[in-house]
């Protein structure tokens, strides 16, 4: 008898949260896949083993945030990606933290 509202069970700070369409199989063992739609959290501090949105050398991307001891990368959920590893003068900042992948079964 009592309404449920999706997003007040998800979203911590409502102004800070965007919904994004994913392109690509990246996370896929995440079980977040191509066409799906996550929301991220920008207000978020990320912390290792988060899925976060981030932007390397100018594109977005998602993947598992690993940070340890000041060391960054970020993992591929897809054996078919790579990971990334920042080189020398390569741009990645952490956009925002994955909070939920929402998935439509039917058109």
């Amino acid at each position: 008898d009592e309404r449920i509202v999706f997003l007040s069970l998800i979203v911590v700070h409502r102004p800070a949260a965007v919904p994004l369409r994913v392109r690509g199989d990246w996370v896929r063992d995440e079980v977040i896949f191509d066409g799906d739609v996550i929301l991220v959290d920008r207000a978020i501090k990320p912390r290792h083993g988060h899925i976060v949105v981030a932007v390397v050398d100018g594109a977005f991307t998602c993947k598992k945030l690993w940070l340890r001891v000041g060391k960054l990368k970020l993992l591929s959920a897809n054996p078919d990606f790579p990971d990334i590893v920042p080189c020398e003068g390569q741009t990645i900042e952490v956009w925002g933290v994955v909070l939920a992948s929402v998935k439509r079964f039917q058109n």
